[in-house]
């Protein structure tokens, strides 16, 4: 505590210096209690992979000292400009779940913390604490590797891309993949999504390794990240198991690829019509559980896992990105909401391990019943008309309308009947304003009323028989 004070004093007024100082004492006082030395080294070096905004990306001079010196309890801190905590509004807080049971908070710290800003850059203590253990005991994931409370997937994935891409570099997708990414972060930023044939397994080995050796063979750069949705895909469905991903991980290890693991859905696995769910416990290896060199770059989210409004999931990287990643996070929005992160980390340990596991299988079995719905619905009306899988995960059915080349010729038709699905076209990574013939169309099961899905899909039905049968 001494030195960084005494090189203040001594005039130390260069940002850059003071923020990698600043930086460094704080680093000194991270968990450092959690490395592995047993796991293999860390290998990927992303010095060597930033791009130019990645490499000029540093700490906030400000953010840098507020967060490194707000936990100590003996400093007497007139640095910042945080409001004090007579002025806040708010003396507790109290919240009942479904089950009947309460949180109340009232601890006067925690009732700041809810009202302060987020000085903290990996989340607010307790939460960070919860997801950095329960990565730990899910994942395993390499020596060293960490995690940060995020405003969850969206932007985190502006975050990794903005730090690891510049403007013409391109990323691996799977062929049909999240709007978001090839509707906002690809277009604006000057990316190129370069597509992976899918099936019902989602990414396909075989196809990710032609698709690199063509590049080759055509003398192209090479793509730095491959961004996939493993679990419960959107908009397919999908869920890869893990002897896939461990093909996956091979290949994107030969060719020096990072990972972006979106697993937005990884609790909202089924995957049987009966039986057992397999709650927490029971899930499948993910990539980063696979990951022995930090080239893994894992979001998790509380949108799907709990409730989107609370905006907050948690990122696991290599500590070299994580640092970058949480200075961007702040310069852009000043880290995630503070009520939300204090009301979640007292759920989680008010819950405790049993019950997250209780909640996570409620939560299995409400979107395997609504997804029987929706199957048992398309098996009775559009069986000869349409082509799909059970799903198993997520929130999505994906479906071939097979008496159709183009679904946008029954679109119009479908809004006449009150009835709006989503065309796969506009999922595609060649962008959703190009326009192509595509058959396929995501249905989703997670907000309509079963007796609503049940309409919904008699209605289309009837439009595809009433539809001339064309030749593609």
């Amino acid at each position: 505590m001494v030195e960084p004070l005494s090189d203040l004093e001594a005039g130390l007024l260069d940002t850059q210096l003071l923020s990698n100082h600043i930086a460094s004492f704080g680093k000194s006082r991270a968990h450092s209690g959690h490395q592995k030395p047993d796991q293999p080294a860390r290998k990927v070096d992303y010095d060597k992979l930033y791009s130019k905004a990645g490499k000029a990306r540093q700490p906030g001079a400000l953010t840098a000292v507020v967060s490194a010196f707000g936990d100590d309890p003996d400093i007497i801190g007139m640095h910042g400009g945080l409001p004090h905590e007579e002025a806040f509004p708010f003396a507790s807080f109290t919240v009942g779940l479904k089950d009947g049971t309460r949180i109340h908070i009232d601890d006067p710290a925690k009732v700041a913390d809810a009202q302060q800003y987020n000085i903290h850059v990996k989340g607010y203590p307790p939460l960070y604490q919860w997801a950095f253990d329960h990565v730990q005991r899910m994942h395993a994931p390499p020596a060293g590797q960490d995690v940060m409370i995020s405003n969850g997937s969206n932007h985190t994935i502006e975050v990794v891309t903005s730090l690891l891409m510049d403007r013409g570099d391109s990323i691996l997708c799977e062929e049909f993949t999240y709007f978001y990414m090839i509707d906002s972060v690809v277009p604006t930023r000057g990316y190129k999504a370069v597509p992976v044939e899918v099936d019902q397994f989602g990414m396909s080995p075989t196809a990710l390794r032609k698709v690199l050796q063509d590049m080759q063979r055509r003398g192209e750069k090479l793509p730095r990240l491959l961004y996939t949705v493993p679990v419960g895909q959107n908009p397919t469905g999908a869920a890869t198991p893990g002897d896939r991903k461990r093909e996956i991980y091979k290949i994107c290890q030969e060719y020096e690829i990072i990972v972006v693991e979106d697993d937005a859905y990884y609790y909202l696995q089924y995957p049987s019509a009966t039986g057992d769910l397999p709650g927490v416990a029971g899930l499948g290896p993910s990539y980063l559980s696979l990951d022995t060199d930090g080239r893994v770059v894992r979001l998790d989210s509380f949108s799907k896992l709990l409730a989107p409004g609370f905006r907050l999931g948690w990122v696991t990287a290599d500590p070299q990105l994580l640092d970058k990643m949480t200075m961007a996070l702040h310069a852009s929005l000043n880290g995630p909401c503070s009520v939300t992160q204090v009301l979640l980390a007292e759920l989680m340990q008010q819950w405790g391990e049993t019950g997250f596991e209780a909640y996570a299988r409620r939560m299995q079995g409400v979107y395997r019943r609504r997804a029987a719905v929706l199957h048992e619905a398309a098996t009775q009306e559009l069986t000869g008309l349409a082509e799909w899988q059970r799903p198993t995960a997520g929130m999505f059915l994906w479906m071939k309308l097979t008496t159709l080349c183009d679904v946008d010729e029954i679109l119009e038709q479908l809004v006449q009947q009150k009835v709006v699905v989503l065309p796969g076209r506009i999922a595609h990574c060649q962008g959703p304003r190009t326009p192509f013939a595509c058959p396929y169309i995501r249905l989703s099961f997670a907000s309509a009323s079963e007796e609503d899905m049940r309409t919904g899909i008699k209605r289309l039905a009837n439009i595809l028989r009433s539809a001339p049968p064309r030749a593609c």
